[in-house]
């Protein structure tokens, strides 16, 4: 007598996925850096501990010093971090313009936006200021992301002097130094707290409107 076939229980729908060791690998990472940076922009450098960056992203202690070795090392991973966050949305902001003089606008009035409203942008600039100030081992990894951010706005000057857009006079290399500092005071004085400006889209507003008639000539 033949026995009957049972078909195999349907998987349940409702059951969670099981994630790879990639994917928590990620995630774990995701929430230390994320409690990094809160930390950071809220408290200051001295205070995110390796110890209290773990418990603070609901892990163990020494999670963060099996993951990043030592404070530098998370800081490090921090920078470029953000460094890659401001990037893409650099990418989305520049995305469809096509007249590069307007494209520089576009980004730099996408960074202030940043600075205005991203912890994790906050946190950089708190970072910056206080190697500056301590001399922080971290330094290359700060020249290197801020050479990659000048490089950028230096390319997109070069191509507005290409469509007769920005005045070929304008060393570009200058005009892009001068427009990465504007924007390194404006976040360094937003992530310190000075907030006596009651409409920070207005200043959005107004600072494109000042660059266009710096750039343009």
């Amino acid at each position: 007598m033949d026995m009957p076939v049972r078909e195999p229980p349907a998987p349940d729908a409702t059951a969670p996925k099981r994630r790879t060791q990639a994917e928590r690998s990620a995630q774990s990472e995701h929430r230390l850096l994320d409690a990094a940076a809160q930390i950071i922009a809220t408290e200051g450098y001295l205070a995110a501990t390796l110890e209290r960056v773990g418990t603070s992203a609901g892990f163990s202690r020494g999670l963060a010093s099996r993951k990043y070795g030592s404070k530098d090392g998370l800081i490090e991973a921090v920078i470029w971090r953000v460094s890659a966050h401001v990037h893409e949305q650099a990418d989305c902001a520049v995305a469809g313009i096509d007249c590069p003089l307007e494209q520089v606008l576009a980004l730099a009035d996408r960074f202030v936006e940043l600075v205005q409203r991203d912890i994790s942008v906050r946190a950089y600039f708190v970072l910056f200021s206080a190697m500056i100030a301590n001399r922080l081992e971290t330094r290359p990894v700060f020249d290197e992301v801020q050479i990659r951010f000048g490089e950028r706005l230096a390319a997109l000057i070069v191509a507005a002097q290409g469509a007769g857009k920005v005045p070929a006079t304008l060393p570009a290399e200058h005009a892009a130094f001068m427009l990465g500092c504007l924007l390194a005071g404006v976040a360094i004085e937003t992530t310190m707290g000075f907030d006596r400006l009651t409409d920070p889209a207005a200043v959005r507003t107004d600072l494109t409107a000042m660059l266009r008639r710096a750039l343009g000539g």
